[in-house]
């Protein structure tokens, strides 16, 4: 198999993840493939290592955090190759190894002793109040609409399938996919979604009226957020990313996109069990953490 590896710097100390990861690839006879930017790195004192582009690999590999993997994804979402990812952020919703598990997990790869995950995501389109499209981006987790940098709450009016829902007041609200789920939305109190759903979640953020619910709608509904006006402009971050040039009235229009990111699952623990061990291990990696 030919991998494709990006592999985030500073996370991945001098690359050592990265570097064990092509010999493990290499002594089983498979290919690993880096970013052309990769070339002046250690990793290129490996022999067998190919840089290139990923078009001709038959799975993308991420060294990092969640974020890592996201951005990844937003990369290359358009080849249709499944993802996976070795953590080496905080805890790693996202992720199926670690450094430690590397080896076992390799091995489940080649031997086929994994199964695909087929992951909805969000089509997301900002429009001005005249009806003109201004931005739009796909994300796999959730798009949210907050609060500007001043601490002013944000007004905004919900709309589903065009049917007005409620006006908001409060610090924003999170649209997000069951992948999402596990993010921001539980976070703000929302329900936790198996990843094989196809559904989407809003969720309110630090509500300032008497609803404070999720809605879970089904898979072919629109959402539509409108901005009122405002003193601080707010931030739409479609996967972490943001929109800029907003204005007062701007329309957020989101649904769900034709097309599904596809990742590796390893069966090595269930999405309960997993979920519940990574927010365990989450409160103490922030406790011993460093400050």
């Amino acid at each position: 198999m030919r991998f494709g590896i990006h592999s985030n710097d500073t996370r991945d100390i001098g690359y050592k993840v990265a570097a064990d990861l092509c010999r493990l690839l290499l002594d089983r006879g498979s290919v690993p493939v880096f970013e052309p930017e990769y070339k002046d790195t250690t990793l290129s004192d490996i022999e067998g290592v190919e840089f290139g582009l990923f078009d001709d690999c038959d799975m993308i590999l991420s060294i990092g955090g969640d974020g890592t993997f996201l951005s990844l994804i937003d990369t290359y979402r358009d080849l249709g190759l499944p993802f996976v990812a070795v953590n080496k952020g905080s805890i790693g919703f996202l992720t199926e190894m670690t450094e430690f598990t590397m080896e076992d997990g390799i091995d489940r790869i080649l031997d086929g002793r994994y199964t695909i995950v087929s992951r909805m995501q969000l089509e997301c389109e900002l429009y001005d109040k005249d009806g003109n499209l201004k931005s739009k981006d796909i994300c796999l987790n959730d798009c949210s609409v907050l609060r500007g940098s001043k601490p002013h709450i944000v007004k905004l009016s919900l709309f589903i399938d065009g049917e007005r829902v409620e006006n908001f007041y409060g610090d924003g609200l999170v649209v997000a996919t069951p992948t999402g789920s596990t993010a921001y939305t539980l976070a703000a109190g929302g329900p936790l979604l198996m990843p094989t759903m196809n559904v989407m979640l809003v969720t309110p953020i630090c509500s300032h009226t008497l609803q404070n619910t999720s809605y879970v709608i089904g898979p072919d509904s629109e959402v539509e957020i409108k901005l009122g006006d405002f003193e601080s402009v707010p931030i739409i971050c479609p996967d972490g990313r943001e929109f800029n040039d907003l204005a007062q009235y701007d329309s957020l229009k989101i649904k769900r996109s034709e097309q599904v990111i596809k990742t590796v699952n390893l069966g090595v623990a269930g999405f309960f069990q997993n979920v519940r061990r990574k927010i365990v291990a989450r409160g103490s990696f922030y406790e011993n953490s460093k400050e």
